[in-house]
């Protein structure tokens, strides 16, 4: 973990919070990915991630909430984190797949440890403030993530920017709260974090 020396804590941020699987919500907010298997007793969440570092980190968090996981590569230079196919992850995934389709989970209702997760899966210092991307700027997912954000104390403004969709975390009250919830700065996520 990063020094964010000067920084307090929320106590009710990722710091203190015990790591859960209902955490996994925040890396469907980055464009995660459930595959179930075919009866459906088991699962595995994958998610793109665009650096090294992010990947390491996502793999901590993982393990943290005891879940074994890989990387792969994948299209673009983009690395594949993938969880194993685990029978704990079934209704989670379920949460998320009416049929053969992967829609927003009725009871989301975000974390700060989730969002920690999707800070570290797409998180990056942007103009006039943080960027959390998303992969669709116009779905229904999209909209919700606004939500949970702003659920959080951590209202951003909807922005379409050439790097990608997501929200924008733009005043110094807003960021220093998303620094509190969030946590410590993971390794090597130099430049990519609120509080750098």
């Amino acid at each position: 973990m990063g020094d964010n020396s000067g920084v307090q804590f929320s106590l009710f941020g990722a710091e203190v919070e015990d790591p859960v699987l209902s955490d996994l919500d925040g890396l469907m907010l980055a464009g995660g990915d459930w595959v179930r298997t075919e009866r459906n007793t088991a699962a595995r969440l994958s998610v793109l991630v665009a650096d090294p570092w992010r990947a390491a980190a996502l793999r901590i968090e993982l393990r943290d909430r005891g879940l074994a996981s890989d990387t792969a590569e994948a299209p673009g230079g983009l690395i594949a984190v993938r969880t194993e196919f685990a029978e704990q992850l079934a209704g989670h995934a379920a949460r998320w797949i009416r049929g053969a389709t992967q829609r927003v989970a009725a009871d989301l209702a975000l974390t700060a440890s989730g969002l920690r997760l999707w800070a570290i899966a797409t998180g990056q210092l942007a103009e006039s403030g943080y960027l959390l991307g998303m992969s669709d700027p116009d779905g229904p997912l999209h909209r919700a993530a606004g939500g949970q954000l702003a659920r959080l104390g951590v209202a951003a403004v909807d922005v379409r920017m050439r790097s990608g969709p997501g929200w924008r975390i733009t005043s110094a009250r807003r960021l220093r709260r998303l620094a509190e919830l969030i946590g410590r700065r993971p390794d090597g996520a130099d430049g990519n974090w609120p509080t750098d």
